[in-house]
């Protein structure tokens, strides 16, 4: 167990500062509460490890990070189970927060001013090869998984970029590289171990717990700490793949090549993100063909392979080195906070595409000049799978086969200084996170128009921190009421931050 306690310096007690969309992050009672579960905390695990606050605090992006009282790594589901009902005594009731990777976009969400648990020594894999099955601690990220798999010539369906941590993309509904072919990462899950609110351990499975196992396929941080996962495992040969980048002056080409596949791929191997970026108001488009062997059939992607490009990297490869392609998530600008949203859709044809870039392209301009030089990235993310939800087992996140959605990812980032106030900070983000709904409503209205969403269509989890829980649990949410009800009914989770389910 690692264990450091520091002193809050940014925080006045007394004094609400607050989020732009959340509640109050920090008051006189929550400080006092965090003070005395930290205390607490280290004499119940006295080894410390001063020198891994910094990591354990660390986030992909600065809009996500706060400074919390005190960071603890545990070693076990044990140890959690400790830490759990430590925290959540009546007579400290502290807020914690636990991050997997580090990679949440809304502030709060893994992070916290009380109790920082990372979860980062929980970095376990253990391959099965008679069961077809890989365990894995949520310590890990889905890089550091799949250059631990490979050698052993399987995989998991996991995330799709580098840094993203195994434990937040897991409870969130997980697209991946394999989702055309095996469903989302909930549909491959066959079991989860979790520390429950009151410390319990439990292993859950589609007989065992059945429940629970609905409710940590989507359900995210309210039902407790998920300390391992069991996926299904799939054979894994060489890839074909990387990432073709073009300028404004082809992008017509572009789009009707996407539009092309989004409407009339039908092998299940074959995938790609596509990604129109102002960056400081410079127009880019990448697309990221992948195909889950070492030679796609004629015709899938020669289009794009047609159009002159800026760069090209596209070639047959180990699975590893594709993934090398989006590097560790630096966007090259510095010190960044984001504002990500989600826009559901079925399809992708070029008026939608167009509108896309339409958008990133004023958008962009608009925002930087507003800006006075700070550097600006406006972008969104067309991902045309082929019927993402045709292997759907069900789950919190609502993903039936009778509604095919999926995820266009629009964000915009922009340069900041985290060593800022956190309330300037945080007014700062609110004016950018009213910029990308704003982006997204647009799009999405094209969307709807040409019957291609529908403003009651799920989202994903990685829409802003103030959508409505109807909107990404929509049916499901009375049942994850009920649940939430049952494994936490002394609310235990709700002094975490996130997309809260309370009875």
């Amino acid at each position: 167990m690692y264990f450091t306690i520091v002193a809050v310096t940014m925080l006045v007690l007394g004094i609400v500062v607050l989020d732009a969309f959340s509640k109050p992050i920090e008051t006189e009672k929550g400080v006092s509460a965090a003070n005395k579960a930290c205390q607490s905390l280290e004499k119940t695990f006295p080894t410390a490890c001063s020198e891994q606050f910094a990591d354990d605090v660390e986030h992909w992006t600065v809009s996500s990070e706060q400074n919390a009282t005190c960071s603890i790594e545990p070693r076990s589901a044990s140890d959690v189970s400790t830490i759990m009902q430590l925290i959540g005594r009546t007579d400290i009731r502290a807020p914690f927060a636990v991050k997997s990777g580090g990679h949440a976009y809304n502030f709060g969400h893994s992070s916290t001013p009380g109790v920082q648990i990372s979860l980062s020594r929980l970095n376990d894999l253990v391959y099965d090869g008679a069961q077809g099955t890989v365990t894995i601690g949520m310590g890990l990220t889905w890089d550091q998984v799949y250059e631990r798999l490979e050698p052993l010539g399987v995989m998991v369906a996991g995330g799709r970029i580098n840094g993203v941590g195994v434990g937040g993309l897991s409870l969130g509904g997980g697209y991946s590289w394999k989702t055309n072919q095996y469903g989302l990462t909930i549909d491959t899950i066959v079991a989860h171990e979790v520390v429950l609110p009151s410390g319990q351990h439990v292993n859950t499975t589609n007989t065992s717990h059945p429940d629970l196992f609905f409710a940590l396929k989507g359900g995210l941080n309210n039902f407790g700490i998920v300390t391992k996962i069991t996926y299904e495992a799939h054979s894994q040969s060489l890839v074909y793949g990387g990432s073709l980048t073009y300028s404004l002056d082809v992008i017509d080409r572009v789009n009707s090549a996407v539009g092309n596949f989004s409407q009339n791929n039908t092998d299940p191997k074959a995938q790609m993100i596509v990604s129109y970026n102002s960056i400081s108001n410079q127009f880019i488009a990448t697309v990221f063909p992948f195909y889950d062997g070492p030679t796609p059939p004629a015709g899938i992607f020669d289009p794009f392979l047609a159009i002159p490009s800026v760069a090209s990297d596209v070639t047959t490869r180990t699975f590893v080195d594709f993934m090398a392609t989006f590097g560790k998530g630096d966007l090259g600008i510095g010190s960044f906070g984001i504002a990500q949203h989600v826009i559901p859709v079925e399809q992708y044809t070029l008026s939608l595409l167009d509108e896309m870039v339409a958008q990133v392209i004023a958008f962009g301009t608009r925002l930087t000049e507003q800006n006075n030089g700070s550097k600006v990235i406006v972008s969104v993310s067309p991902e045309p799978f082929l019927n993402p939800f045709s292997h759907s087992r069900g789950g919190a996140y609502p993903h039936s086969s009778s509604r095919q959605v999926t995820p266009a990812s629009p964000f915009i980032a922009y340069q900041t200084d985290p060593n800022l106030p956190l309330a300037s900070q945080a007014a700062r983000h609110a004016s950018f996170a009213s910029e990308i709904k704003q982006f997204s409503y647009t799009i999405q209205a094209r969307a709807v128009l040409e019957g291609l969403s529908r403003w009651d269509d799920i989202l994903y989890p990685n829409a802003l921190a103030d959508t409505p829980l109807e909107l990404l649990y929509g049916s499901n949410l009375e049942r994850c009421k009920m649940l939430a009800a049952r494994y936490d009914p002394e609310k235990i989770m709700s002094l975490a931050g996130g997309f809260q389910i309370e009875s």
